[in-house]
């Protein structure tokens, strides 16, 4: 169920009261801006996603990459990448790396927006997405300000900082050395505030994946156990029970004897003198998740739309019919890229876009692509290309002189 409201602009505001799986709850603090998810802190929980799972963490920095590519391509664009920058301390590579993480692990990103001094230029400052929470829509259906705090989770002792949205589509007048905040956004048939990252549909996975983690790692821990119980009459005194113990202990332990043992005292020496019980150990348990970890792998890429493992360096043992790893692994990446790798550029780049038309510069933004069949300009791979195309040669004359002979 939900409610919707109609503006004084005609636009349509659709409040839902249900919550939405995955999806995180958005209320009113009382305080100006909305809640990111019930306790505020739903960013922290993606993070968490990412910093836990082995595959949703290559998966992330694979989407990155794509993104970033191989950096903004100054020449083609006929600009001296030295003049156009950003903000005093950093590059437009060094921004759009920040906006693509973000854009990847929220399904969104913030950019500061300050007019500089001279009244004409403009400075630009990526603002991290954790940092920065929604306020109410006004009467226009806009979002007319966000608030920053470097951490939530302290802001008694640091209060957030209101900061005036900036609407790149309006002829906005920019007050000079005024922060003005740019927070992308794009439609979502779940959100009304915040975005969702285009792979919470595996948010289960992703968790699962991590409980699969937890599980191999106490198995480690904990699940090692004797390799059997060897009983031995009862002793006086517990130096004689220490020193029977060492002395089994150097006789069965090390590297030449690789197993453990334990070892009990009997009450009654009447009863059997010696006895020692093997202990078996299950076999089955060390492949019982191996085929649910794998549903989970393959979930998690299909939720990011990578069509092959080995693009974000996991093994692929599948016999495809390509020629070479590289001609496959850049069919894979192209057909990434037509899926979701273009769409992910095309939402950072075209904000970047409107943000050098402010400063006065009307040309598109050109990024160099990956390749896995280009292996670069760098010199020592030349020369180590080129020495091996010798020793090669070489090897043939000596060969074709071999036969001659």
């Amino acid at each position: 169920m939900g409610s919707v409201k109609k503006s004084q602009s005609g636009v349509y505001i659709t409040k839902l009261e249900k919550q939405t799986e995955n999806c995180p709850i958005t209320k009113d603090s009382s305080m100006g801006w909305r809640k990111w998810g019930s306790d505020n802190l739903y960013c922290n929980k993606l993070l968490d996603l990412y910093a836990q799972s082995p595959t949703h963490h290559a998966a992330c920095d694979f989407a990155i990459a794509s993104i970033v590519g191989n950096g903004v391509s100054f020449d083609e664009m006929g600009l001296n990448g030295d003049e156009v920058v950003p903000n005093m301390s950093q590059t437009w590579d060094d921004v759009i790396k920040g906006l693509a993480t973000d854009y990847i692990l929220y399904g969104s990103y913030a950019l500061e927006v300050i007019q500089n001094r001279d009244g004409v230029t403009y400075s630009f400052y990526h603002i991290p997405l954790d940092k920065v929470r929604w306020s109410e829509y006004d009467e226009s259906g806009e979002i007319p300000s966000y608030w920053v705090a470097p951490d939530w989770t302290e802001i008694g002792q640091v209060p957030p900082t209101q900061i005036e949205a900036l609407n790149i589509s309006n002829d906005m007048k920019l007050e000079k050395s005024k922060p003005y905040l740019f927070v992308f956004r794009s439609y979502s048939p779940t959100m009304n505030y915040y975005q969702q990252p285009h792979y919470s549909a595996a948010i289960k996975a992703i968790q699962s994946e991590i409980e699969f983690v937890n599980w191999d790692i106490k198995h480690i821990t904990n699940g090692f156990a004797a390799q059997g119980v060897l009983t031995l009459p009862e002793v006086e005194t517990d130096e004689q029970r220490q020193s029977i113990i060492d002395n089994i202990t150097r006789m069965f332990q090390g590297s030449s004897n690789s197993n453990s043992i334990a070892i009990a005292f009997r009450n009654n020496i009447e009863d059997k003198p010696v006895e020692y019980t093997p202990i078996t150990q299950p076999t089955t348990s060390v492949n019982l998740y191996a085929d649910s970890n794998q549903r989970c792998i393959n979930r998690i890429l299909c939720a990011h739309q990578i069509p092959n493992a080995a693009l974000i360096g996991m093994p692929d043992i599948s016999n495809s019919g390509f020629a070479s790893e590289a001609d496959k692994l850049e069919v894979s990446y192209q057909l990434y890229n037509k899926l979701t790798g273009n769409a992910n550029r095309m939402a950072v780049i075209r904000t970047l876009n409107q943000m050098f038309k402010l400063n006065g510069i009307d040309t598109q933004i050109i990024m160099r692509p990956l390749s896995f069949n280009d292996f670069g300009d760098d010199a020592n791979v030349q020369e180590r290309t080129k020495a091996d195309s010798i020793d090669e040669n070489d090897a043939k004359d000596q060969e074709e002189k071999k036969v001659e002979k």
